[in-house]
């Protein structure tokens, strides 16, 4: 090693690392090559064979690649530089896979080798085929924490608000995409679809950037960005609606007399919530396209500061509200009606909770059946999904959202259709 910077808790036991910024809680444990990788955030892992240092363009070696947080490098990789993707965190690249020149800002996305000597990128795979790796790295990089003096440089969560601000940008790439197929089917004179998805006939695939911004020089799916979509939604309404739920659980626990309809809406930023049910969701436009680092965990205002992570949240669940609601209300302005739209964001907030705690336990579960299938005594040495502390952890977390919501049902007489209730916590 020369020439580099480690940070906090950060793992380096073989391979070349050379004028590297190697950051806190990233692992390289194997013969692996590191040259000009900018890794400020860290928490990723350099696998076996790993060629990340091709910094040299055969005139002068002025070339680097900028790292995303908690990017996974498969075995025998090469990265040909440069290379950004500091806006596609929990991002893997697969064993085997030659990534060449280009930038993805496609947050915890798969890229495995695809078709015609073209990279196969599926976005939001980490959050919809595999959040068990999510739910045990929070666990596994507050476990392995030794650094006292710089905890606010270690201390961060995967699913904040800076990253869920990528999800909202990545999502808007790809719905963007879908409609600009739909209005080519219109205009070639094709049937309609819906907002969402673009025709099948008309849709054989997307490739690089020109297609969708942030795709990088991979090509995806049409199924790929119904999945990138779905991960990112599901992602950014659990994010906001646990704001919310967290919100009434503590203004419950500090009121004591009688709390009306408006007094509770109003506390949580919802009152004449309805004028905006009707609307389909909105659109954004990308901040992603300018290329620059995105804003360190520890400068968010929402890192420290409560209130300032609530109106992020609150924000979010602004914009994510017509898709939650506009199919399950009706639209008469009155405080029953706006009390229903609340106990409905309640529940499919419990829905979002049990829907994660399952797919937690499923990608683990599916680890455990494919080793029983193929390695002699795997079942008798291995931890099963059905005891492992992280599935479990989910699955509790489910229960404990749930509970909550009943509590804060009860109090405001949503089980018993009162305009409201006294406190029971």
């Amino acid at each position: 090693t020369a020439n580099a910077i480690y940070g906090a808790d950060a793992h380096v036991s073989g391979g070349e690392v050379h004028c590297t910024v190697f950051g806190p809680n990233a692992n390289g444990h194997h013969q692996s090559l590191l040259i000009g990788i900018l890794w400020p955030l860290g928490r990723g892992n350099v696998g076996y064979g790993s060629n990340v240092g091709s910094n040299h363009t055969g005139r002068i070696p002025d070339q680097e690649t900028s790292v995303g947080e908690g990017t996974f490098w498969g075995l025998g990789s090469v990265i040909k530089f440069p290379v950004d993707l500091t806006h596609a965190p929990y991002s893997i690249v697969a064993a085997g896979v030659q990534l060449p020149p280009q930038r993805i800002t496609l947050p915890f996305s798969l890229i495995t080798d695809g078709p015609n000597n073209m990279n196969l990128l599926t976005p939001g795979w980490l959050l919809h085929y595999s959040p068990y790796t999510i739910a045990r790295s929070e666990v596994k990089f507050a476990n392995r924490r030794m650094a006292k003096r710089h905890d606010f440089y270690t201390g961060w969560k995967i699913l904040r608000a800076g990253v869920m601000d990528m999800l909202v940008d990545a999502r808007e790439s790809l719905l963007s995409a879908g409609r600009r197929q739909q209005q080519q089917q219109q205009q070639s004179g094709g049937e309609g679809t819906s907002g969402n998805r673009a025709p099948a006939s008309a849709v054989q695939g997307y490739k690089t950037d020109k297609a969708i911004p942030g795709l990088g020089a991979n090509q995806l799916t049409e199924k790929g960005r119904q999945i990138g979509i779905k991960a990112y939604t599901a992602a950014i309404q659990r994010y906001a609606l646990r704001g919310l739920l967290h919100r009434l659980v503590t203004m419950a626990k500090a009121q004591d007399e009688v709390l009306s309809a408006e007094d509770v809406l109003r506390h949580v930023g919802l009152e004449g919530v309805l004028a905006v049910s009707g609307h389909d969701m909105e659109t954004t436009t990308s901040s992603t396209s300018k290329v620059n680092w995105p804003v360190l965990p520890w400068n968010e205002e929402a890192h420290t500061d409560p209130e300032a992570q609530w109106k992020h949240q609150h924000s979010l669940l602004m914009k994510e509200l017509p898709s939650i609601i506009s199919s399950t209300t009706n639209t008469n302005n009155n405080n029953n009606n706006n009390i229903s739209i609340l106990s409905t964001l309640l529940q499919k907030c419990v829905a979002l909770e049990q829907d994660h705690a399952k797919r937690v336990y499923q990608s683990k579960s599916r680890d455990d059946a494919r080793g029983a299938k193929t390695v002699p005594g795997y079942a008798d040495v291995h931890v099963a999904a059905e005891k492992d502390s992280v599935a479990l952890a989910a699955r509790e977390e489910a229960e404990s959202v749930k509970r909550d919501v009943a509590v804060v049902e009860e109090m405001m007489g949503i089980a018993t259709g009162g305009g409201g209730a006294r406190s029971r916590l």
